[in-house]
């Protein structure tokens, strides 16, 4: 036999030993080996930091070739501290017990309902708890020591919502975990620091109060019977939306917003937009329209802070009240921003009566050239 022909023999055999191998190992060597420890994330979403602890439940299920000797899993509690703002997340490490029997346990994983300390539901705030539910499949082989964890599977049942969903998830201990439970602790804007006894200015000013004055050019206030047009867009928290706290509402109607989160309204001199069930952390853009012979200006206070004035640049312009430069999230104290338009005098003739006197200038030099050329010329036919 030649060495070619000895060499694609050999080769033969290897690939079918290779192949027979992969059949015959277990299905969990695909995804990179035994996965023998399990990890649970908490994403936790609060933009006013409350301290919460969080817990868990693993209820093992039985039949239908499972094992059914008890044996509890112990998943740890997780916690966070009041300065923990924003979206935050950690990990903990399941305990399994030690298994007397080979075979396969299956366990249904839940969060606990209930958040310690409990928040009770209402109009000013809300502890949106996760709906999540995963299967936990664990595999028990018989070792040379004893009984022991062969693989761990892990699948998602159900979302955050509640809304079904399937797939196998990531169960390490690395932040590419998918093992996810995520909750939301939402209070409304302008409440205070005690949203069961909202402060005495929310009475007045809600989550946000966009209020309207008139003024004439010499600062007299004025009220015209003109109506101004604003546009303000909501940007919410993760885990929020407008619908969170029961709905948005401005001067108590409800409200629908567009796409892009925008609102239009429309105010008189000395009339406010009052809006409440706008979540704490939402952030604000307020534009006013451009109206004929006004000048808009701005007093803004955020989260009970004085922001610095704002001015249009010139009469007649779109004036942007709150923008990506000065905006602020909205926060549990005050929420105001107070606009000034400034009426610019304009008489029947059109002309701006801070512009007369040069007009009336031009005019007589008009008028004195028109007699200057006029006496020349009757001079030159003399």
């Amino acid at each position: 036999m030649s060495m070619n022909k000895m060499f694609k023999k050999v080769l033969a055999v290897v690939a079918a030993g290779a192949m027979t191998m992969g059949m015959a190992m277990p299905t969990f060597a695909a995804d990179g080996g035994k996965t023998t420890e399990a990890w649970i994330t908490k994403t936790y979403n609060t933009e006013v930091g409350k301290a919460e602890t969080f817990s868990f439940t693993a209820t093992q299920k039985t039949g239908d070739g499972l094992i059914g000797t008890t044996a509890d899993v112990k998943i740890p509690t997780i916690s966070f501290t009041a300065d923990q703002t924003g979206t935050t997340s950690k990990r903990s490490q399941i305990t399994f017990p030690t298994y007397s029997e080979a075979g396969k346990y299956e366990y249904t994983v839940k969060e606990t309902q209930t958040a310690d300390p409990i928040v009770a539901n209402s109009d000013h705030e809300k502890m949106i708890m996760s709906q999540a539910e995963y299967t936990m499949d664990v595999y028990v082989t018989d070792g040379a020591t004893g009984t022991e964890i062969s693989n761990i599977v892990v699948n998602k049942v159900r979302d955050d919502a509640g809304q079904t969903e399937t797939g196998k998830v990531d169960i390490g201990n690395t932040d590419t975990n998918t093992f996810i439970f995520t909750n939301t602790y939402v209070q409304e804007a302008g409440t205070g620091t005690n949203p069961t006894d909202p402060d005495p200015t929310y009475n007045e000013n809600g989550s946000l109060k966009v209020s309207k004055a008139v003024v004439n050019a010499n600062g007299t206030t004025t009220t015209p019977d003109d109506e101004f047009t604003f546009t303000a867009t909501f940007a919410f928290p993760a885990g929020t939306n407008a619908s969170t706290l029961g709905g948005i509402k401005a001067n108590g109607g409800d409200v629908t917003l567009a796409e892009g989160g925008t609102y239009t309204f429309h105010l008189k001199a000395n009339k406010n937009m009052k809006f409440t069930g706008v979540p704490v952390g939402t952030t604000i853009t307020v534009k006013e329209s451009a109206a004929k012979n006004y000048k808009g200006s701005a007093e803004i206070t955020i989260n009970g802070t004085k922001l610095t004035s704002v001015a249009a640049t010139s009469y007649n312009t779109e004036f942007t009240v709150v923008n990506s430069q000065n905006s602020q999230k909205l926060g549990r104290k005050q929420n105001t921003v107070d606009v000034t338009n400034t009426y610019n005098d304009v008489p029947v003739t059109g002309i701006i009566m801070n512009t007369l006197p040069y007009v009336l200038m031009i005019a007589l030099c008009g008028v004195a050239l028109i007699a200057f050329v006029g006496f020349k010329r009757r001079r030159l036919q003399k």
